[in-house]
């Protein structure tokens, strides 16, 4: 504005221009959307009805883009740079990068590895170990459930001989009702089934660490091969005789300290010379006395009236007036049932006996034990049990051999088929040769 010699105000024309502009840059930053300024309202309201506007300091002169900025800015208008939008890129990613990080870090925490080795069923694959990934807060024996993919299919089920397998173990009459056997099976076969065999069990002289082979469930119905390899390692824990098809795994729990939990076993672990090893036998013949002592010492309690310990018959009759089960004596050994569906059978033997030298054979409703030493006795059958009582099952039953004070024995362990019945006698017969 410009002043006359008379006081009379005259708008220069150049204001027009510097209003206009003005204008043109603040609809520009604010987008055609956005709504106008306060300012903006008055300066277009001033300009459509030719009034004279006051003069500020600022408006004289063009203002740098900061500076609209920063004036934009502070009457509330939001207003979003080139450079702001890099920097918003560079924080989102940092952030991003903290926050993909923070996650490793968190499934670092709620997962752990877990080895156990494989033992091919094919002689020529070398044992392999296994790293499994599983849940941190997971206890106890977790190998079944993560073990069930590698059993899952792998050949059709043999119906057929699943069906006879039925027959030997339950018995004709089961296998005759078991008209959807093989729709059951092929279920467990798709979904996988691991069975559980327990080398050496956790005891105080192997700190506590049991070791397990885990195998296929229904291996031998698939038609899978036998396991030469692990058949061996069993033999070698006392377990001769045992045979299993398919690829298997093993694997250890630690029971102490507690909580009970599976830990890693490795290949340096499969050596003849690991400790574990060279326990077991020992080991598993000495679980086999002390359940039969425990068996036996709860017997004479709960006829003793010793409290916590009263005996109870779950088989439904047949017990002793005593409260204990049936049990007897035979030519060359003793006989006796434990609640938990077993019949424990000591076969007494010479001192030199081992496990090389002697074979046991199961069948539905016999069980034989034969020397297999060199010499004259080569052969010959050290005991045979015929018309045993009720059926057993010959794939559950187990033996061991144990040392006594005066001669060794062949602990036999017979799994009924009903483990709920009380067997009055060992056979159907009063004798046995």
């Amino acid at each position: 504005q410009q002043s006359t010699t008379n006081g009379e105000i005259v708008q220069n024309t150049s204001r027009h221009k510097t209003t206009s502009s003005f204008l043109r840059k603040e609809y520009t930053e604010r987008g055609k959307h956005q709504k106008p300024s306060e300012k903006c309202k008055r300066v277009q309201k001033k300009m459509t009805s030719g009034e004279k506007e006051e003069e500020n300091d600022d408006d004289g002169e063009e203002q740098t883009m900061a500076e609209r900025e920063a004036w934009l800015r502070s009457h509330g208008v939001e207003i979003e740079t080139a450079e702001d939008r890099r920097r918003m890129n560079v924080e989102t990613t940092t952030t991003n990068k903290e926050e993909d990080k923070e996650e490793d870090l968190k499934e670092e925490k709620t997962t752990k590895k877990l080895v156990c080795v494989k033992i091919p069923s094919e002689d020529l694959n070398p044992f392999e170990e296994v790293v499994l990934e599983v849940a941190t807060q997971k206890l106890g024996d977790v190998l079944p459930e993560l073990l069930k993919p590698h059993f899952m299919g792998g050949g059709d089920i043999d119906v057929n001989l699943a069906r006879q397998a039925a027959t030997k173990q339950l018995g004709e009459e089961f296998a005759s009702k078991s008209q959807n056997l093989g729709v059951s099976l092929a279920k467990e076969c798709a979904m996988g089934s691991t069975e559980t065999f327990a080398l050496v069990r956790p005891s105080e002289k192997n700190g506590r660490k049991g070791v397990y082979i885990y195998l296929d469930e229904v291996g031998l119905l698939k038609g899978k091969a036998k396991n030469a390899r692990a058949s061996s390692l069993a033999a070698s824990c006392g377990f001769p005789g045992t045979t299993f098809h398919g690829d298997v795994f093993v694997g250890a729990v630690q029971t102490e300290p507690q909580p009970m939990r599976s830990v890693d076993f490795t290949l340096k672990e499969m050596d003849s010379s690991a400790s574990w090893l060279k326990l077991a036998p020992m080991e598993n013949a000495e679980y086999a006395i002390s359940m039969k002592e425990l068996e036996k010492a709860m017997a004479e309690k709960g006829a003793g009236g010793g409290p916590g310990l009263q005996r109870i018959n779950m088989g439904g009759g047949g017990g002793n007036d005593d409260g204990s089960l049936p049990s007897g004596d035979g030519d060359g050994y003793r006989w006796e049932q434990t609640e938990d569906g077993e019949v424990e059978i000591s076969v007494y033997v010479p001192e030199n006996t081992s496990a090389k030298t002697v074979s046991v054979g199961f069948r539905a409703n016999s069980c034989v034990v034969i020397d297999k030493s060199e010499g004259s006795n080569s052969g010959k059958t050290i005991l045979q049990i015929d018309n045993l009582y009720n059926k057993i099952r010959p794939d559950e039953c187990t033996w061991t051999i144990a040392g006594g004070s005066k001669k060794n024995e062949v602990c036999v362990s017979l799994a009924k088929v009903d483990a709920g019945e009380t067997w009055p006698q060992l056979t159907t017969t009063t004798s046995s040769k």
